[in-house]
């Protein structure tokens, strides 16, 4: 008894005065950076919580030593890790999800890590696209993004566009699962061919700026980077059924077997979607189609993927004057109405289709313009994660490209009914019955039995074959530098045509536009030349590159520094109106009605050795090189700055002149000089994050050239590449997220820019003596809004209930016009600057499990108030050119818009 009592004496002290820790941190998803609520951790086998709501966990009173820590959660691989205690506050935030995939993720996705990486980032997780997106494009989705402008411009489905910080789609970056998507030829992004995404989609970043992305993209404005659902996420089933304006049906169907105990993973999706579309005509019928098989097999991760989107949908494609919608609006903006002149349309009306008798005598639906396509992409990957430290990746991948757009071909003999729409039924008739004489409509001088068509349908067909290969490295140097490269190549045909699809009541067509057409006779299926740019070309484009990047992660200090090469090469054939023949010491083009006399000799269409007329190839290089770094000031707040030098290589339609099918005289690359810094700070009640950019972008060219009078035919026209057009954008982003209560959430965007162009040339051509000048110095760039606010409130009144309203502020925004027409009396003349106007949304949702099986139901409204607004706008490029709501051609948003969604997953 004795011995234990002085047992205890000697150890009092140490017992007393025993240094604690209060060991705290949080739980996130190590993909999508989100918090992981619930999850279960323990601390050395004694401590244990559940993370709350917010990922947070704590261990009070926690003796200094080391300790085994076990996180463990649904649906992720359990985490265990040592830590030591040794300090009165430890700190330690646990990631989920740290399979070969999600490493595989980082690598090739390009995915950036927000908390680390030194750029403007903003992240659309999965939720919040269930949540939001209804029945819109995704792009539309983003509107509440810093410094993101989207529309759905003339109303049709999937025919959405989108700026970053002024610069439209063209120059910003899209992949898809680490693969690039921006079409080769012109830099666009075709949204409705990629119809369905949402339902595979894991998060979408969208990085701002010239980013932290490794290959060399055309993001000038930022890049968004798509990644899909893989077997390291929720595995299960999942159903789901829309109801939307415009009687939008859409069912979608999807499953993912998350990683079997084999090391297999299979992920399939479904979806079919139809409707009549808000702008009437603009009805829509489309699929959805993807799957994905991975196996893991030892250290390698090898994924096998498809998916597509087989869709149709009607078009809005022209911009009218204010008053041909509502002449009202258009008189409080200061138009003078003209009473002969087109009026009161109503904004959702669409010239663009109308009524046509079948053959069982029913009226049914015909559009002028629809678009339909197919653009399935296959892609095949093999991560091998080497050691800890090496990881390779190589990724083949394909995509071939269907379809097209069909119009009217003569646009000037297009018969209406009163109220606007086409006349089919009168056009059928003018086909076949010959207007002056009742009789049938034949014409002697081709045909004596068959009807001449005076209108047919045609079809602009674009089709196209994609190859491409992108391999890549990262090796971890030490706990502290991490170096990556690789290189990437793709191989793009891209092939145009206009073809005839409907003869509508007649037998053939005779093409009157003045091309050199040996056979203007034409039926359905021939191919027809309406005009030079689509006659039947082809436009080829190689892309060879490598890329390098360095990356620094301290306990204060990050920084990257990425350097890129490129060789772009271009080739252009047409088939239609040329053709040439080399005859050593020059080369003849020859037109299919031309007779050419050289060195005594005669020439003909018909002459032996003739070919295709071809460009030869032509390489352009082109470089990039960006860096950034960031500083941690505390754990709630670090400070960033990037800077960047882009050398871009031109995009095929300032190479090749698709009129001539021959190479411009003036071709330079375009340069973008970029910086930005920022601020962030976050922690569980608020995140706060705001920085300013500014890009000098010089040598922008107009796409497919400027068009100016030709000098030997003043009714013609030349296009010329005219170079030294430069823009100025700056401006400032602020994001604030607050959690007011725990059931209720804010956020508060602000964007505000200042894009101007900045250049006044003169350029001359010699061998034309002809110049050229423009002043566009000062005058706001165009085509986006340069203010953008957002503020929303979410608010769950009790779990899985939740309500949230959204307010959206578009100011400062000037109507697109070509600077290069800034002449003369028009110098320095700023373009027509739209109203302001705000989007009231609505959001609501409620979800219930019942044993193992997840309910759902989503609402979306968007423009809840029906506002009327203009959202997109050109002004004239001619005289008179009075840059105001006047002159203006404009389109106008759509109107209230619902969608209702009823599902299930288990």
């Amino acid at each position: 008894m004795l011995r234990f009592i002085t047992t205890l004496v000697l150890l009092f002290p140490i017992l007393g005065f025993a240094q604690t820790s209060l060991v705290r941190g949080t739980v996130r998803d190590k993909v999508s950076e989100d918090v992981v609520p619930g999850a279960l951790v323990s601390l050395g086998g004694n401590y244990k919580v559940l993370a709350d709501d917010n990922g947070a966990f704590s261990f009070k009173d926690v003796p200094y030593g080391k300790y085994n820590m076990v996180v463990a959660a649904y649906d992720f691989d359990t985490v265990r890790m040592e830590i030591t205690v040794k300090s009165k506050e430890t700190v330690v935030n646990p990631e989920l999800g740290g399979s070969t995939e999600i490493e595989e993720i980082k690598v090739i996705a390009n995915i950036s890590m927000d908390r680390k990486t030194p750029i403007a980032i903003t992240k659309i997780s999965a939720e919040q696209i269930a949540e939001e997106l209804g029945s819109r494009d995704l792009p539309m989705l983003l509107n509440a993004t810093p410094g993101v402008y989207a529309t759905q411009t003339g109303g049709g489905d999937g025919d959405a566009r989108i700026t970053v910080r002024g610069f439209d789609q063209r120059n910003v970056g899209v992949l898809i699962d680490g693969v690039p998507v921006n079409d080769m030829e012109n830099g666009a992004v075709y949204w409705s061919n990629w119809f369905g995404l949402d339902a595979i989609t894991n998060q979408v970043q969208v990085q701002r700026g010239l980013g932290a992305t490794k290959l060399s993209m055309p993001s000038v404005g930022g890049s968004m980077n798509i990644v899909t659902n893989g077997m390291h996420n929720r595995k299960g089933f999942s159903f789901k059924q829309e109801y939307g304006t415009g009687d939008f049906l859409r069912t979608s169907l999807s499953y993912n077997s998350g990683r079997t105990k084999k090391g297999w993973g299979f992920n399939f999706s479904g979806s079919y979607k139809q409707g009549n579309g808000w702008v009437e005509g603009t009805n829509t019928q489309g699929a959805f189609y993807y799957g994905k098989i991975q196996k893991s097999i030892k250290k390698h991760l090898i994924s096998l993927s498809a998916f597509g989107a087989p869709q149709k949908h009607g078009q809005r494609s022209y911009y009218q004057p204010i008053q041909y919608w509502d002449s009202k609006i258009a008189e409080q903006m200061g138009v003078t109405v003209n009473p002969n002149a087109i009026m009161d349309r109503g904004i959702r009306f669409n010239q663009h289709w109308g009524y046509i008798t079948n053959e069982d005598g029913k009226q049914e639906i015909k559009n002028e313009r629809l678009n339909y396509y197919h653009k399935p992409q296959i892609t095949l990957k093999d991560f091998w994660q080497v050691n800890k430290k090496l990881s390779i990746s190589n990724i083949a991948y394909m995509s071939i490209g269907r379809g097209g757009g069909t119009r009217l071909a003569n646009s000037g003999g297009i018969l209406y009914t009163e109220d606007g729409h086409v006349d089919w039924n009168a056009i059928v008739k003018a086909n076949q019955v010959d207007q002056l004489f009742g009789g049938p409509n034949i014409d002697p001088a081709y045909s004596s039995t068959e009807l001449k068509s005076t209108q047919v349908l045609i079809s602009s067909v674009n089709n196209h074959f994609w190859v491409g290969y992108l391999g890549q490295f990262q090796y971890e140097l030490n706990p502290h530098w991490t170096v990556s490269g690789g290189i990437d190549y793709r191989y793009y045909k891209g092939s145009h045509y206009q073809q005839i699809v409907d003869m509508l009541g007649g037998d053939y067509y005779i093409n009157t536009a003045n091309f050199n057409d040996a056979n203007p006779m034409k039926r359905k299926g021939d191919k027809i030349a309406l005009n030079s740019y689509n006659s039947d070309r082809d436009a080829f484009v190689q892309w060879g590159g490598v890329f390098g990047s360095a990356e620094y992660s301290g306990n204060r200090w990050t920084a990257f520094i990425n350097a890129s090469a490129v060789v772009n090469t271009y080739k252009g054939v047409d088939y239609f109106q040329k053709k040439m023949l080399d005859l050593g010491d020059t080369v003849l083009r020859i037109g299919a009605k031309d007779t050419i006399q050289y060195h005594g000799n005669t020439y003909t269409a018909s002459s032996p050795g003739l070919k295709d007329y071809a460009t030869k190839w032509k390489a352009i290089p082109g470089a990039t090189i960006k860096g950034g770094v960031s500083y941690t000031l505390n754990e709630e707040s670090k400070i960033f700055a990037n800077l960047g030098y882009l050398s871009r290589t031109p995009q095929f339609s300032n190479v090749i002149d698709n009129n001539t099918n021959t190479f411009f005289r003036e071709i330079k690359n375009e340069i973008i000089q970029a910086i930005e810094l920022g601020y962030s700070f976050s922690n569980k009640y608020v995140g706060v994050s705001v920085n300013g950019y500014f890009t000098n972008w010089k040598n922008k060219p107009f796409p497919y050239g400027v068009a100016i009078p030709d000098p030997n035919d003043p009714n013609a026209s030349i296009y010329l590449n005219i170079n030294g057009m430069d823009a100025i954008h700056y401006g400032g982003e602020m994001d604030v997220a607050y959690n007011i209560f725990k059931n209720l959430q804010a956020e508060v965007m602000l964007s505000v820019g200042n894009w101007t162009w900045n250049s006044a040339e003169t350029f001359y051509v010699p061998e034309l003596n002809y110049s050229f000048t423009f002043d566009a110095k000062g005058v706001h760039v165009g085509d986006a809004a340069q203010t953008m606010a957002n503020f929303s409130l979410r608010y769950e009144p009790i779990k899985r209930l939740y309500f949230k309203v959204q307010y959206q502020w578009f100011d400062r925004y000037y109507a697109a016009f070509n600077p290069f027409y800034l002449q003369g009396a028009n110098a320095r003349r700023e373009a027509w600057k739209l109203p302001s106007y705000g989007l009231l949304n609505a959001f609501a949702g409620y979800s219930m499990k019942v044993k193992k099986v997840n309910i759902f139901f989503n609402a979306m409204v968007s423009n809840i108030l029906n506002s009327k607004f203009i959202a997109d706008a050109t002004d004239s490029y001619y005289a008179p050119y009075n840059s105001d709501a006047q002159s203006a051609s404009v389109v106008f948003g759509q109107g209230l818009r619902f969608n209702l969604t009823l599902g299930v997953n288990f």
